[in-house]
């Protein structure tokens, strides 16, 4: 067969392959002669939910081999967790025995409820996205893969750990210990009243706390810098390792911070005002 011949026929091919639908809906991009880009739109979706009990303080383990953590604050002694499971592949048939590939692992006792994912075999896109509704004081674990692990509002204690993604946590009152490799990790704090340990290799650091928190701050970073606003804190050190200790109105809880490859800013910022109980809007007959 000609040379000509042999070099048109990947590209025959793929043309074919779309117009009779084998692919399962592609765009094939065709440049000097060679297939420059294949873009696959194969999708199949499906959903997971599951309700647990949880003692006070008990503990909420996820892992996730791919795809984000979402946790938010819900009633006392309950856990809900929904997952959205979505696959891709180059044909609907091949998208759905992907989402067959992929279990849930449980393992639950009155204080502790562990959700895994674990994938059966094969290779693909498969995404899995969790939402997890669980007691304020509550422990949360999360540790995941290409992703975001978010929570917010939670008083108990938090441990984020992430490859290939960030870690944001908001309106957050209990300790912390997150790290992240190639991504970022933002902690707004609604009060210090405890450790804390942030780390990032690849990322940046970045932090909220109250002004008149009473903390013990120790922060390095290397190959990046330390920026402070709000707060008054002693000189920081060094130049290619930055290095930052100070005692935070007094003194108090660790606040350790670790970046290598990016920048810690720490802001101090108002002390968020304590929302009134519905027994303090009532005006008493005297007030009036």
């Amino acid at each position: 067969m000609p040379q000509s011949a042999l070099g048109s026929l990947p590209l025959a091919l793929a043309a074919g392959a779309c117009a009779l639908g084998v692919l399962g809906g592609c765009d094939v991009t065709i440049r000097d002669g060679d297939i420059k880009n294949v873009s696959v739109r194969a999708n199949a979706s499906s959903e997971w939910n599951r309700h647990y009990s949880l003692a006070d303080g008990g503990r909420v383990e996820i892992i996730n081999s791919n795809g984000p953590i979402e946790a938010v604050v819900g009633p006392a002694g309950a856990v809900e967790i929904a997952a959205v499971l979505e696959a891709q592949a180059m044909t609907d048939t091949r998208a759905k025995e992907i989402l067959s590939e992929i279990k849930f692992e449980e393992s639950v006792a009155p204080d502790h409820v562990r959700v895994a994912t674990v994938r059966a075999r094969g290779r693909g896109g498969l995404d899995v996205r969790f939402k997890v509704t669980l007691p304020a004081d509550a422990r949360l674990e999360m540790t995941g893969n290409n992703g975001t692990l978010k929570a917010e509002g939670l008083r108990g204690h938090v441990k984020a750990m992430i490859v290939n993604g960030g870690v944001e946590l908001t309106a957050m009152r209990g300790t912390i210990d997150a790290a992240a490799v190639n991504g970022h990790i933002s902690a707004k704090m609604a009060q210090v009243a405890g450790p804390m340990r942030l780390e990032s290799t690849n990322g940046r650091i970045t932090l909220e706390i109250p002004k008149t928190a009473k903390a013990t701050l120790n922060a390095r970073s290397v190959n990046g810098g330390i920026t402070i606003t709000g707060l008054t804190v002693d000189e920081g050190t060094g130049r290619r390792i930055r290095t930052l200790e100070s005692q935070l109105n007094g003194g108090g809880p660790e606040i350790d911070l670790r970046v290598t490859n990016g920048r810690i800013t720490i802001t101090g910022v108002e002390s968020p005002r304590s929302p009134r109980s519905p027994e303090s809007r009532v005006q008493s007959p005297e007030s009036r």
